[in-house]
C-alpha cells in the first residue's frame, strides 16, 4: 500500500462528489461501516457528522479511519488510511453545508442539527480496478 500523498490523477479522482464508505473502529475493537459524504482538500478528508453520533465516539476513541471512494462502479475505486488529526465543532454548520452543496447543490435543509467535523490526515491509500480512468502501464 503506497504512502501519502496521492499522485495527481488519484488527487482528481478525490475531488469529484463520490460515493464512500467510511471505516472506524468500535470501542469492542468492531469495525464499523458505513456511507459517508467526504470532501478532499490539500491531502486531507474532511467529514461531518452528528456531535453525538457513534462515528464520533469511535474516532475519539480511536483515531484510525478508513474510507473507500467509489468510481463509476464499485470494482473501481481508491481507498484511504489514516487518522483523524483535527475535531472542530460546526456550530453553524458551515462544513456540512458544504458537503450538501458538494453531493446536492444546496445548503443542508435540518438546521437543528449538532456537527463535528473530523480532519484526516491520509497515511496510506490504494487503488482497485481503474478508478482514475488512466492507461495501465505495462511492464
Amino acid at each position: 500500500m503506497p504512502i501519502a500523498p496521492v499522485p495527481a490523477e488519484v488527487d482528481a479522482f478525490l475531488r469529484a462528489p463520490r460515493p464512500a464508505i467510511v471505516g472506524t473502529v468500535r470501542p469492542d475493537g468492531a469495525p464499523s461501516t458505513t456511507p459517508t459524504w467526504y470532501d478532499w482538500q490539500d491531502g486531507r478528508v474532511i467529514l461531518s457528522m452528528s456531535s453525538t453520533g457513534p462515528r464520533v465516539r469511535n474516532l475519539r476513541d480511536d483515531p484510525r479511519v478508513s474510507l473507500t471512494v467509489l468510481g463509476d462502479s464499485w470494482y473501481d475505486h481508491v481507498s484511504l488510511l489514516g487518522r483523524v488529526v483535527e475535531f472542530r465543532d460546526d456550530a453553524d454548520l458551515a462544513d456540512l453545508d458544504r458537503l450538501s452543496i458538494r453531493y446536492w447543490g444546496k445548503p443542508y435543509t435540518d438546521r437543528d442539527l449538532v456537527c463535528v467535523t473530523a480532519i484526516v490526515q491520509v497515511e496510506r491509500w490504494h487503488t482497485f480496478g481503474n478508478p482514475t480512468g488512466a492507461t495501465p502501464t505495462t511492464p
